[in-house]
């Protein structure tokens, strides 16, 4: 936004629209308010089922298997909520940190391109294989041992 004063003291704003990189930005600002108030729900709801509505006591490797869903079996529906409940919290999370940890990163070391970029592939790097990890552990279920009774 630019600013004029004319000579009658009287101020005129022109508005610009945003462009390029100031886009970029404000629409990483807005991700960080929506995501942070997802992942408050998402975060919330994941402890009211596992500690209030399960029990910590009853949280077992058996239950697990049973919400999962072990490898070999039926998928119920029950199953592909759970784990697109998990897939959507996972992915959030990550994106989310990700794009806080971006910003920190140039503060400190925006005024050094290469050491910003090297840190931030790393970063990226990381997290993408962390992601995939759990995410490929969602596809495919619990892998369900000899002596877990599955339901």
């Amino acid at each position: 936004m630019t600013t004029t004063t004319l000579s009658q003291g009287r101020t005129v704003r022109k508005i610009q629209p945003l462009q390029g990189q100031a886009r970029f930005e404000r629409a990483m600002w807005l991700f960080m308010r929506y995501s942070g108030l997802a992942l408050v729900f998402l975060a919330l709801s994941h402890f009211w089922v596992q500690h209030l509505l399960i029990g910590t006591h009853a949280i077992t490797t058996a239950q697990t298997v049973v919400f999962w869903g072990a490898q070999g079996q039926p998928i119920t529906l029950g199953n592909v909520l759970f784990r697109s409940y998990y897939a959507v919290m996972l992915v959030l999370a990550v994106v989310h940190g990700i794009n806080g940890v971006r910003q920190v990163a140039y503060d400190y070391f925006g005024h050094r391109p290469a050491i910003y970029k090297g840190l931030m592939t790393l970063v990226v790097a990381i997290a993408t294989v962390i992601s995939l990890g759990g995410l490929l552990a969602l596809v495919l279920g619990a892998q369900a041992s000899s002596e877990v009774a599955i339901r």
